[in-house]
């Protein structure tokens, strides 16, 4: 893995602590008739804008991703964290 690799992901993982958002984090859109789950796979950085996360479906990987601010991600009216009790995965049954 490249110097660069190395440094920006040690970057990244320190902008996930601060903003309250991690790798591995799930989220309920809650936007729309659909409330789709998402996982956080990467935070992401960009100059001269707030960070932001790569998020991926639960449902349909092969969907691609998107990118979201992550002050979108605490607006409940756009996503919901998804936390252990209401995980459904963690008790054996549907997240919704």
């Amino acid at each position: 893995m490249s110097f660069v690799r190395r440094l920006m992901g040690a970057l990244g993982a320190g902008m996930a602590t601060r903003h309250g958002v991690e790798v591995g984090d799930r989220f309920i859109k809650t936007d729309g008739q659909y409330q789709s789950v998402w996982t956080v796979r990467q935070v992401v950085q960009f100059e001269g804008i707030p960070p932001h996360a790569r998020l991926v479906p639960d449902q349909g990987v092969h969907l691609g991703y998107r990118t979201i601010a992550v002050s979108v991600l605490h607006d409940p009216d756009f996503y919901r964290r998804v936390t252990a009790a209401t995980d459904g995965r963690s008790r054996g049954g549907a997240p919704y």
